[in-house]
This record gives C-alpha cells, sequence and structure tokens, in this order.
C-alpha cells in the first residue's frame, strides 16, 4: 500500500512504501490545569502525514470537590517549530508498519527527527513554539458535567474517515477547555493514529 503525497490518500499499490504510526502516551497525574492549558502536543516534522484517528481517554482518580464541567479541546496548528519542554514527558512514535515488510530497527521507534510529542506531568505543559490556535476551530471532547464526572470517560474522533492533513512543522495540540476545580485529580490518555509515505 501507497500514500500519495499529494492528496494524501491510501492506494493498494504498492505495498512497501506506506507507514503507519502510532503516538500514544498517558500523563501523569494531573489537576488544577487553567482554561486553554496545553496537556499534550504533536509535533509532525518531515514527510507529510495524515491524521485518520484521534482517541482520548479520561480517568477520574480523586473526585472533584464541586460540581464542575470537565472537557478538552483538539487543534491543529500551523508554524510549529519546537515542541514543549516543561511540565511533562516527552514521547516517541512507533510504526504501526513500516515502509519495508521486514523487522524495524531501534523496536519500531519513530526517529524524534521526524515526529516529535509531549504529555502533561502534573499540570500544563509549556514551551512549544507554534502559530497561536484557533478557538474558533476545535474538535471538542465532552467529558461531563455536574457533580459527579465519569470515573472513565472514552471517545474517538473518526466519524466519517477523513482525517487532519499535517504538513512538516504543523501538528496537534490537546489542551484543556474549562477551568478543572478543586481537589479533581486524573489521567489523560491520548492515542493518534497517522499514515504517510516514506522515504
Amino acid at each position: 500500500m501507497s500514500v500519495n503525497r499529494e492528496n494524501l490518500a491510501c492506494l493498494p499499490s504498492n505495498l512497501v512504501q506506506a507507514e503507519g504510526i502510532r503516538v500514544s502516551g498517558v500523563s501523569g497525574l494531573v489537576t488544577g490545569v487553567a482554561a486553554a492549558g496545553e496537556l499534550f502536543g504533536c509535533r509532525n516534522i518531515l514527510y507529510a502525514a495524515a491524521v485518520a484517528r484521534i482517541r482520548l481517554r479520561w480517568a477520574t482518580t480523586t473526585a472533584f470537590g464541586a460540581a464542575q464541567a470537565l472537557a478538552f479541546r483538539v487543534h491543529k496548528v500551523t508554524g510549529f517549530t519546537a515542541i514543549h519542554t516543561t511540565g511533562g514527558t516527552a514521547i516517541q512514535a512507533h510504526y504501526k508498519r513500516g515502509a519495508t515488510v521486514r523487522g524495524l530497527a531501534v523496536g519500531g521507534r519513530v526517529p524524534l527527527t521526524d515526529i516529535s510529542s509531549y504529555i502533561a506531568a502534573t499540570g500544563a505543559i509549556t514551551g512549544a513554539t507554534f502559530t497561536a490556535v484557533d478557538a474558533d476551530e476545535p474538535d471538542t471532547f465532552a467529558v461531563g458535567a455536574g457533580s459527579t464526572l465519569p470515573g472513565v470517560y472514552e471517545d474517538d474522533d473518526n466519524p466519517d474517515g477523513l482525517c487532519f492533513a499535517l504538513e512538516a512543522n504543523e501538528g496537534i495540540i490537546v489542551s484543556n477547555q474549562i477551568a478543572m476545580g478543586a481537589s479533581g485529580v486524573g489521567s489523560l490518555f491520548v492515542s493518534l493514529d497517522l499514515y504517510r509515505q516514506g522515504a
């Protein structure tokens, strides 16, 4: 299977050129994040890629002290020249399948010079450089609202098979939409499925 670099269409013509990639990470125990606080970033550095699926899971470990809503936003950003450096942990993407059918070196890891990602430890992450997100154009994952939020919330974004197309120095940012209230703590799980044409 191959990927057309012009329109990112998967074509069943050459099994040895398409690359499937997964970026997956789990935050630490996150609490007290302000509205618009960033929790996850994924920067595409090299080849054009398509994000075919985004999955988010939130697991509450300590209940919030008062009723509130909780939601996360997913943005495509441009001018993404530096990934986050403070407040979290770096993530290395892995190949779901590589540009060759044979085995992959280094446990199938995608070089950090191709794709670089970062996820929160206990609060918002900072240090990235990208063009400011457009507040009117997010995907929103609404976890819930009220005195008792779900113990585990899970959702994915792939309703129609379309995708985010990422050129070099573009990427995905996940941010908190509503300020987290008193005492609530939880972990955020983020997973992206991408495909691209290899070298």
